[in-house]
């Protein structure tokens, strides 16, 4: 059974159509807290990341910025899956991510660095890296959805899976690229 890792700071129609969908194929799915919460008041079937890990620390602040998550991410050889599976970690396919909204809060005039500090994601960017890197679906964008969708109604085929990982991949790379530039730039202007 394939597993997918959802973290989405707006929870809304194209998250709940994304895990629908997964469900329909027979995926499990991962979620960190405020996901997972919103997914089950939305009967769909989920686990809290937190659950696979262990208790949260500093308020559920790090819980995917776990070796565990990057293990299930990274994994590639026979090798690596033999010791997911003796150390009992799952092998995580698909990441979806929506991140927080920075790039809104830098461009706010009244933006703090308190409030840009609120909002800037550290576990999105690094789970959607990873899941370029291990050649996972790494889903950055709800538009994405539409094309993970239609792949899950032909049956998924495999030849068609490792070019949508690739496109995935590329397009994950630039979300985290422009995410982080808007991050440098708004600093790099506090610096005056």
């Amino acid at each position: 059974m394939k597993t997918a890792l959802l973290t989405s700071y707006e929870k809304n129609e194209p998250l709940l159509r994304l895990a629908q969908a997964l469900i329909k194929n027979g995926w499990n799915i991962l979620a960190s807290a405020g996901t997972t919460s919103y997914l089950k008041q939305n009967n769909i079937p989920c686990k809290d990341v937190a659950d696979t890990i262990g208790a949260p620390i500093l308020g559920h602040s790090v819980v995917t910025l776990s070796r565990e998550i990057y293990a299930g991410l990274l994994a590639s050889t026979p090798e690596d899956f033999a010791e997911l599976k003796r150390l009992n970690i799952a092998n995580i396919d698909l990441v979806y991510v929506n991140l927080y909204p920075l790039e809104k809060e830098t461009q706010d005039p009244k933006a703090t660095s308190a409030s840009v500090i609120e909002k800037t994601d550290i576990g999105g960017p690094t789970l959607l890296r990873a899941a370029a890197k291990g050649r996972r679906l790494a889903l950055s964008n709800p538009k994405q959805i539409d094309v993970l969708e239609k792949w899950l109604a032909s049956g998924s085929p495999e030849n068609e899976r490792e070019q949508m990982a690739t496109r995935f991949a590329a397009e994950a790379e630039r979300r985290v690229a422009e995410y982080v530039s808007a991050s440098a730039s708004y600093w790099e202007k506090q610096n005056g």
